[in-house]
């Protein structure tokens, strides 16, 4: 069984390869890393794969050769390409073309209902062209936490993000790896989407408290308004424009109270409880240490 896993040093990609590593099928299995620049990435690759080639998906070149003898694929898309067109619907295409079998897409929880989001629109790609899939749709990633927003907290121990009041379903991903390499290594839960989400829903200011317990420093949730957080980011941090509206997105469903919502999925598929915010913290108090 051959598995292409895209964007191989993400969260989840290289969660996933770690999983697959650990999973009872791995002799079974040919794992093969997808990676945009394979000769500088193959030394940290190479002991969770069976190979590394070159696979971009911004060079529609490279995606035919790299999903020759593929079955299955860990389609996750990288944060910077967000042109549904452009992007993701030649690689759709590809795969149909290929013979894939089962196309494991890490998702977003609620899109079903937001249309705005890219996720949604390959959902559709994906539905559209015949291909059989497994959609993860996790919450929000307790890994943001040590990644997109490390800075805040670390050096000005701050949680800066315009989510009111509202409840958040925060989820490991190693939890979310879990799953996908089980779809991936055993082609289970083939044409289901699952929603992934933690033990417990927190508002922002119950994360800080954690912190603040787990730190030993007073960590404060800024609630910034939606224009401050655009300023912040893109003018100060220079994030790209369209992330930035993307997780103004997420946060916005977040502040209406719509991204509370618990599932026992991971439960159910994985047979134990998935991880709590707590846990990840206290794993990962280094992170955020000046």
């Amino acid at each position: 069984m051959k598995i292409l896993i895209t964007t191989p040093l993400g969260n989840v990609g290289s969660a996933t390869l770690s999983a697959l590593a650990a999973h009872p099928n791995r002799p079974e299995l040919t794992i093969i890393a997808g990676d945009w620049n394979p000769e500088k990435n193959r030394a940290q690759l190479a002991p969770l794969t069976d190979d590394v080639v070159l696979f971009d998906f911004a060079k529609p070149e490279t995606v035919a050769p790299a999903l020759v003898g593929v079955l299955r694929v860990l389609f996750v898309r990288p944060p910077a390409l967000a042109d549904v067109e452009t992007y993701f619907r030649p690689f759709v295409s590809a795969m149909k073309q290929a013979g894939v079998q089962q196309v494991v897409f890490l998702s977003l929880e609620g899109v079903e209902g937001n249309s705005l989001t890219p996720h949604h629109k390959i959902e559709a790609l994906i539905r559209e062209a015949g291909l059989g899939y497994t959609m993860l749709r996790p919450g929000f990633f307790m890994q943001n936490l040590t990644t997109t927003h490390l800075a805040e907290i670390r050096d000005r121990s701050q949680i800066f993000v315009p989510a009111g009041n509202g409840r958040t379903n925060f989820v490991d991903v190693g939890d979310i790896a879990d799953v996908a390499a089980q779809a991936l290594a055993t082609g289970r839960h083939l044409n289901t989407a699952l929603t992934l989400t933690g033990p417990e829903a927190l508002a922002y200011s119950e994360i800080a408290e954690i912190l603040t317990d787990i730190l030993g420093r007073k960590i404060t949730y800024v609630n910034p308004s939606m224009l401050r957080f655009i300023w912040q980011k893109v003018v100060r941090e220079k994030m790209k424009f369209g992330f930035v509206l993307i997780m103004v997105a997420l946060y916005t469903v977040a502040k209406l109270g719509k991204a509370a919502t618990l599932t026992d999925t991971i439960a159910r598929v994985l047979g134990r409880p998935p991880k709590t915010f707590r846990q990840f913290a206290e794993e990962n108090r280094g992170a955020w240490v000046r």
